[in-house]
């Protein structure tokens, strides 16, 4: 079985959905079939509840290349669960913490660009927000945000996915709520900031993947000059 998470189970989230993109055919028909085993391919799953309920559902966890969401593990969870690789250093000691060793491995989005070409250049500044953040998509969100563009994290096709990926690595800017916009900027070697318009979801994650990639704590932003600064400050010049 091959798990992706889903707004209230139907809604597809652009993070969670690049499993769709960066998993080979074999590999990920493989998973799906597998009855005994959940596969967690991307995000923010290692915490006590997805293994509890993952075990209560009649399988086994199985998580590769994810990262911990930031509560301490229970150590005979972790006992019931396989770890493959870690998004960062802050979820490996975790998992060291129970005696399961595992290297750093990163998020597995930075190998989208070994996939698919950087997008034509659309000169954008972008917004994408986290897909449960409550804020309004009005007609006054641009020009709050300093922004040219913002656009909602959720996907349905594989094609989708891509043209989402084509958006953001062809930007000038990006403007990230959703982390994943964020690593993918990053990724293409995109100008980007955390935002935040009050609504921040798992820090511990975004202090996971900073840390995996040797930029300092992130600052959460809330328009498209403030990030500029910041990522001119933290990680341009580092």
């Amino acid at each position: 079985m091959l798990y992706e998470w889903r707004l209230d189970g139907t809604t597809r989230n652009f993070g969670d959905a690049l499993n769709e993109v960066l998993l080979p055919a074999n590999i990920r028909k493989e998973w799906m079939d597998d009855k005994e085993r959940m596969f967690f391919p991307i995000g923010s799953h290692i915490c006590n509840q997805t293994i509890d309920e993952t075990l209560r559902f009649g399988a086994k966890p199985v998580f590769v290349g994810c990262g911990w969401r930031g509560e301490s593990l229970d150590p005979d969870l972790v006992a019931q669960a396989s770890f493959h690789g870690a998004r960062g250093p802050h979820t490996q000691a975790e998992l060291a913490k129970h005696g399961v060793e595992v290297q750093v491995t990163g998020n597995p989005a930075y190998e989208l660009p070994k996939l698919f070409p950087s997008g034509q250049p659309n000169a954008l500044a972008i917004c994408i927000r986290h897909i449960q953040d409550p804020a309004d998509y009005n007609k006054d969100s641009i020009f709050e945000l300093k922004a040219d563009a913002l656009f909602s994290p959720v996907v349905d096709t594989y094609e989708d996915i891509v043209e989402m990926i084509q958006k953001i690595s062809g930007a000038r800017f990006v403007l990230a709520g959703s982390m994943h916009a964020a690593i993918v900027a990053h990724a293409y070697g995109v100008p980007f900031a955390p935002f935040s318009s009050g609504y921040i979801d798992c820090p511990p994650k975004w202090f996971d993947w900073f840390a995996a990639v040797g930029i300092e704590e992130p600052q959460w932003v809330s328009n498209v000059f403030e990030g500029r600064e910041w990522y001119r400050t933290c990680v341009k010049n580092k």
